[in-house]
């Protein structure tokens, strides 16, 4: 894509974050994110990244993902709603999926209607294959129940060893 970049930030004072936090806190539900406290302590985190990209200088879409010797895990990818539907979240993660030499990792919720079953076509399209291990998101927030959710993989379904080394790094490092 023409003037298409990207900027990886690591601090809530960097002049993105404020439109990132928009997009981030209304594009996922209270139990799919952090708050606002936490988003900030979890930029400091080595493994952690966080990339805002651009379109003409415009703030369009960020990616937030985990790097492990083993896998990557995005764990949140949103595009900012005036760029939605052209094909902006393709071009964004086509690009990053294929750049890695690990197995990519994401979650989505089970496809249960028209919104989840595209969101499913969406990833399938970009080359994510659904995985059957049976899986449940830690709890963002205290008092609140880990979330039933289905793990997608690139390039290729992942082991029950490399699932079960991603659960544990789930847990102990992306909500520690």
């Amino acid at each position: 894509m023409k003037n298409f970049n990207f900027q990886q930030i690591k601090s809530s004072e960097h002049p993105g974050f404020s439109e990132f936090w928009t997009i981030y806190s209304e594009s996922f539900p209270f139990n799919e994110r952090r708050d606002f406290n936490q988003q900030v302590a979890v930029l400091k985190k080595s493994d952690y990244q966080l990339d805002l990209y651009f379109l003409e200088n415009q703030f369009s879409g960020f990616i937030s993902y985990w790097k492990s010797d083993k896998f990557i895990f995005i764990e949140h990818l949103a595009i900012s709603p005036g760029f939605r539907s052209k094909g902006l979240g393709s071009a964004l993660l086509k690009p990053f999926i294929e750049s890695q030499s690990v197995p990519v990792l994401l979650e989505i919720e089970p496809p249960i209607n028209e919104i989840t079953n595209r969101r499913l076509r969406f990833y399938e399209s970009l080359g994510f294959v659904p995985n059957l291990h049976l899986h449940f998101q830690p709890s963002y927030h205290p008092g609140e129940h880990p979330l039933k959710l289905d793990i997608l993989s690139y390039p290729r379904e992942i082991s029950k060893e490399c699932y079960d080394q991603f659960s544990h790094f789930q847990k102990y490092t992306v909500m520690d």
